[in-house]
């Protein structure tokens, strides 16, 4: 990140604190229909596991310090949900059996069953990453396995992170068709999350759904694989300065259950309006003490961590 652009998310960060004296609460469990703020282990993964792994889900469902699991889905190109980061898999964090190299391949591009049979990744979970034997290298998970997983933790919530991306993923259309495929297969009653980057898709995700009860978080601003996602960060940190109302207005005319977001994006007038107009937010990139501090004194209601137990807001926060 260039030297402006961390003095400007420097400012930011303390002029968007500044415009509240005082924490933000989480929203009233009657309002957000949430018995208490959620922390959901990101990528599925308590920080000793790799991230969107199946051994990850199974470990961290067991645990009580985490109320449930983050995991991304990209589709392949047979349209079967796995559990990926990014619309790619590349050297840096995948191999092929054969050991030999490779080019980046889109996973729209391969069918699930070749993908698994070509290679296998290991993405590193947080800080704890370096520290995670290169042995544990995996092959893709599927959506199917990892429900098949959760579902008997039914009090646990599941939150997908569908990554839509033009040009590299398959249509939002396709992702909702295969989601709700997947979670009424499986039949799941666990509380339900899927976040989508753009404001157009909620609605077309809660069409696919159908009568399955499932929350809808729009992610503020939409970040992609690729891009300069402190460069993105900084300029909806202005909006959001400049224009309180801005991802209040995302929420609504989006008709979306949660916003998703990092707090650097979000003034905490921003969060009370949005919990006025009774949508939940939630943060990520919490991954050491202050990053969850500004969490908590945001009033996050779901808050994506990769931090260790024992770790969490004051009770009054």
């Amino acid at each position: 990140m260039a030297l402006s652009t961390t003095v400007l998310l420097g400012w930011l960060s303390l002029m968007l604190a500044g415009c509240s004296l005082s924490p933000v609460k989480p929203l009233d469990s009657e309002v957000a229909s949430l018995k208490s703020r959620l922390y959901l282990a990101h990528g599925a993964s308590a920080g000793d596991a790799p991230l969107n792994s199946l051994r990850a889900i199974e470990a961290t469902l067991q645990r009580n310090d985490y109320d449930g699991i983050e995991i991304d889905i990209v589709l392949a190109g047979d349209s079967v949900p796995l559990l990926a980061h990014d619309p790619w898999i590349s050297q840096e964090n995948c191999r092929r059996y054969d050991g030999q190299a490779f080019e980046p391949v889109y996973i729209r591009d391969v069918y699930s069953d070749e993908l698994n049979e070509l290679f296998e990744c290991h993405f590193p979970a947080g800080k704890s990453g370096a520290a995670e034997k290169t042995s544990e290298y995996h092959p893709l998970v599927t959506l199917a396995e990892a429900l098949s997983v959760a579902r008997n933790y039914p009090d646990k919530t599941i939150y997908l992170d569908l990554k839509i991306q033009d040009g590299v993923t398959l249509d939002v259309e396709e992702y909702g068709a295969e989601i709700f495929l997947a979670l009424t297969e499986q039949e799941i009653e666990n509380p339900v999350f899927i976040e989508v980057p753009e404001k157009h898709q909620v609605e077309k995700i809660k069409h696919s759904l159908e009568d399955f009860n499932a929350r809808i978080a729009l992610s503020y601003p939409a970040f992609y694989a690729g891009e300069d996602w402190d460069y993105i960060g900084a300029m909806a940190a202005i909006r959001t300065f400049f224009f309180a109302e801005n991802p209040v207005d995302a929420a609504q005319e989006s008709n979306a259950d949660v916003l998703i977001g990092p707090t650097i994006v979000m003034s905490h007038s921003s969060v009370e309006k949005l919990h006025q107009s009774q949508v939940l937010f939630g943060t990520f990139l919490v991954d050491d003490a202050e990053s969850l501090k500004s969490a908590c004194n945001h009033g996050a209601d779901i808050i994506i961590t990769d931090i260790p137990v024992g770790q969490r807001c004051e009770p009054d926060l």
